[in-house]
């Protein structure tokens, strides 16, 4: 089937591309053809058209505006399609036949250089035994990550990062986990070639790896240079602006899994009107895009290393205790674009004129933050600032070139400003003569003609003419040449206006050219300092943060923590940041204190208590501290903690065929393989997805593993299991505490405070009440629970049989039970009330005690019972 000229190119362009929409450029517009066409046509939501093929007939096209490309693009991409460009690289009017085209970049979910804020992650992963290797390049904001590893560690790297893309060798099967984080964050698996080449060595400049920290022959290397190729293969461009690789386990930060940063709520989850705020969402302060993230990859990324720590906190508190500097530098980066993705634009060679002015603003916003940091001040103020160059010179230079309001392209002139080049001056004086003639000549015509609506203009099809309405044609004197003829009337040109477009156009054209060349002039500077630009947006970025947490800890009264290599932890009156954000003033708050003695609390008390809150506000208090910032409290010390590890709340992951509980298993097989002496472990309801004879065994295993250890994690452990309470006699390292409940008449209340005793139940019937279940069913749960607590298995048969009717009955009283006080077991509870003087004791220690042989005595009973 025989094509016309200009539909063979782009099926031979098209052959070489595979799962890739092409956009070809044609005039105006980008043009989609055949099956992409269709494709595009619905994803855009613009109409489908057609266009004669030769042979081949009409075959369907669609297209959009070359000047609106890169918002259909961006739409093209969130829906996971990749798109190539193709655009003429000759000049239509020299051109000899067909145009020669070619594909000038590759957009993909992974590269694209959006106006989004957020970090878009192209990811890269490489197989060798056991071991995967990883790359992260984020092309917008330049940074690059490796790292080598587990699975399971690559696995919460890659949900951390949450790429948009991620590249797998052909012919390499996709791991289970990899295809969970696929379905659960929606990523783009993209099949490229194996690594082959030194495409990452060839970037950087460096003939050895280990130049750049990646040990040779390493996965973390191959994955490196799977990213890079397939960049410059997409890319087309030098992408000068890439920052130096860093080590994903950088030594001096904290770990944090997949899990925990899912169970402590750190960073956004869900969209629209699912997503819940994060932390994230309540300390974010930094008013540029590029601050917001940095602040992300501190919060995920904590320190430590005592002494970077207290480097950042001595910064922000300088900020905090200086309204008038944190004001000055917050208003001087009001405003600021981008300026790492203006650098990626200019490196890809996408900038336009806009660009480079945005550029130049957010250089002199930059600086005038940098300028305004105290000499003599903290020591990361001098780190940071610390021989950076003072590009306000170069800034200056680019205002004093291109107009005030530049054009949205280069191919359209009029970008630089009058006096920068002398040539164009010229040029653009014979452009300003000629205007000033076609309007003389109009005047000249009309007066001659006698034809007072003659006008004069200008088409790129026709050039210039002269329009004479169809009432005046009789007046056209006979040196005017008929051009075109229309419904209201004709066009025509004139041997003196044909001789004076020549020039003009010639002068026009001549006058884009070397503008769009002295443009890229420009641009191409900005590449030569994009390294150094660079390190300077990273610089602002962080005098961002840094503001930001200063402006948090004033706006919602956090305090400075006290860091220190001691292991343990004291919170006097700490707050949960996001709830606290959420209800204000109503939120009650609470101490903790884990000791290297004392470092485990088994929490009790009822559902909706607050246990889960309590539990969540430590970790959280320890993830600000450590990475810089101030805390909710009112006061709070903090021991260097290494890791934080979380096992709260349930459900089930389908993507991975796993229930409730096995998940919750897996998850704590985890921390107890993991967890340090100075790590920090949330525990909630360990046991409770299998029968409770089974969960409670596991539950008290666990809790005594924890307890036997030689070097004890901090924990916080919360049951229903009242049976474990007795472990704080067991072990001195365990306390009990609880979440305090008032009874009223009409119920229960939480009051979410928490006190240093054992919780006596759970209150599950009176929450279920709360909950709304129906009477009949809370009147049935509380005869039942009577039955229970009465006699646990023969009263339950009993009225189960007896009460069929539902009747309520008062529940029999217990039977008396003669106590011998000196058998054995009696023995030990008089020998442990012996040990006691009450006459030397507080009322609330007296109270603990009288609680304490209570709970003994009860146990006692029930024991006597079963015998």
């Amino acid at each position: 089937m025989s094509l016309t000229p200009m539909m063979r190119q782009y099926r031979e362009i098209k052959s070489k591309l595979h799962d890739t929409l092409l956009m070809f450029r044609l005039g105006d517009f980008y043009e989609l053809f055949f099956e992409d066409a269709v494709i595009a046509s619905q994803a855009l939501d613009i109409t489908l058209t057609g266009r004669d093929a030769g042979e081949a007939g009409r075959v369907p096209m669609c297209g959009v505006p070359h000047h609106a490309l890169e918002g259909y693009l961006e739409r093209l991409i969130e829906q996971g399609f990749r798109v190539a460009i193709c655009d003429q690289v000759e000049d239509p009017k020299t051109a000899k036949g067909l145009v020669r085209r070619e594909i000038v970049r590759i957009v993909t979910p992974g590269t694209a250089v959006t106006e989004q804020a957020d970090a878009r992650y192209l990811a890269a992963l490489a197989f060798e035994g056991d071991e995967v290797g990883l790359a992260l390049v984020d092309v917008g904001a330049g940074d690059v990550w490796f790292g080598a590893g587990s699975a399971e560690d690559m696995r919460d790297h890659v949900a951390r990062f949450r790429p948009r893309e991620i590249l797998l060798a052909s012919g390499c099967d996709c791991p289970p986990w990899l295809e969970e984080s696929v379905n659960r964050h929606g990523a783009v698996v993209t099949r490229v070639p194996g690594p082959s080449g030194d495409a990452f060595l060839v970037h950087y400049g460096v003939s050895s790896p280990e130049a750049l920290g990646v040990r040779a022959g390493s996965p973390a290397l191959a994955a490196c240079n799977m990213a890079f190729q397939y960049l410059r293969d997409t890319q087309m461009a030098p992408l000068t602006h890439l920052a130096p690789p860093r080590p994903l386990s950088e030594p001096g930060r904290m770990w944090l899994s997949e899990r925990t940063v899912e169970h402590l709520e750190l960073v956004p989850a869900g969209s629209g009107r699912d997503r819940r705020m994060s932390l994230y969402d309540v300390i974010r302060e930094t008013v540029t895009a590029a601050g917001s993230r940095l602040l992300r990859t501190w919060l995920l990324r904590p320190l430590v290393d005592r002494a970077a720590i207290e480097e950042r906190l001595d910064a922000v508190a300088a900020l905090a205790d200086d309204l008038l500097l944190r004001t000055e530098i917050r208003e001087s980066l009001k405003g600021m674009h981008d300026l790492s993705r203006l650098l990626a634009k200019c490196s890809i060679g996408r900038a336009t004129p806009r660009d480079l002015l945005a550029l130049a603003h957010a250089i002199e916003k930059g600086q005038t933050a940098v300028a305004l940091l105290p000499k003599g001040g903290p020591s990361l103020f001098e780190h940071l600032v610390g021989g950076l160059p003072d590009f306000r010179p170069f800034a200056d230079h680019i205002r004093g070139e291109l107009v005030d309001d530049p054009p949205a392209s280069a191919a359209e002139g009029g970008i630089f400003r009058d006096g920068v080049d002398p040539e164009i001056d010229r040029l653009r004086s014979l452009q300003s003569d000629g205007r000033r003639w076609l309007r003389e000549f109009e005047a000249h015509e009309r007066e001659r003609t006698g034809i007072k609506s003659l006008k004069i203009g200008y088409n790129k099809v026709f050039g210039y003419y002269i329009e004479v309405s169809k009432a005046n044609l009789s007046l056209v004197p006979e040196d005017y040449e008929r051009k075109q003829t229309l419904a209201a009337g004709e066009r025509f040109t004139h041997p003196e206006l044909k001789a004076r477009e020549a020039d003009m156009l010639t002068a026009a054209e001549r006058v884009v050219e070397l503008e769009r060349a002295r443009f890229e002039s420009l641009v191409d500077r900005v590449r030569e300092q994009a390294g150094e630009l660079q390190r300077f947006a990273e610089v602002v970025s962080t005098i961002d943060v840094l503001a930001g947490l200063a402006e948090l800890a004033v706006k919602r009264g956090y305090v400075r923590p006290k860091l220190t290599e001691e292991v343990g932890i004291e919170i006097r009156e700490g707050r949960h940041p996001v709830v606290e954000a959420a209800i204000g003033s109503a939120f009650v708050p609470n101490d903790l204190v884990l000791t290297q003695d004392t470092p485990i609390i088994l929490l009790t008390g009822p559902n909706m208590g607050g246990k889960s809150t309590y539990m969540r506000q430590a970790a959280l208090i320890a993830i600000l501290a450590q990475m810089g910032s101030y805390v909710p409290a009112r006061s709070a010390r903090i021991g260097i903690v290494d890791r934080v590890f979380t096992r709260i709340g349930a459900s089930d992951d389908l993507s991975r065929g796993q229930s409730t509980f096995m998940v919750e298993m897996t998850e704590l097989a985890e921390i107890l393989r993991a967890a340090s002496g100075r790590s920090l472990v949330l525990l909630d309801e360990i046991g409770r997805g299998t029968s409770t004879y089974d969960g409670l065994s596991i539950a008290e295993a666990v809790l005594e593993d924890l307890a036997e250890r030689r070097d004890k994690p901090l924990t916080l452990f919360a049951t229903h299991y009242h049976e474990l309470i007795s472990f704080s006699e067991r072990f001195s390292c365990v306390r009990n505490q609880s979440m305090a409940v008032e009874e009223t008449e009409q119920g229960i209340r939480f009051l979410h405070t928490v006190v240093m005793r054992p919780s006596d139940r759970s209150y599950g019937i009176q929450v279920a009440r709360l909950a709304g279940l129906p009477d009949r069913v809370i009147r049935r749960a509380m005869e039942l629970l009577a039955a229970r607590e009465a006699e646990p298995e023969v009263a339950v048969a009993k009225a189960n049989t007896n009460d069929m009717r539902r009747q309520e009955t008062p529940v029999r009283e217990h039977e008396p039970v003669a106590l011998d006080l000196f058998a054995g077991p009696y023995r030990d509870l008089v020998d442990w009330l012996a040990r006691y003087d009450v006459m030397r004791m507080t009322p609330l220690e007296a109270m603990q005690v009288l609680h304490e042989a209570t709970e003994k005595a009860r146990d006692l009973v029930g024991w006597a019972r079963s015998r």
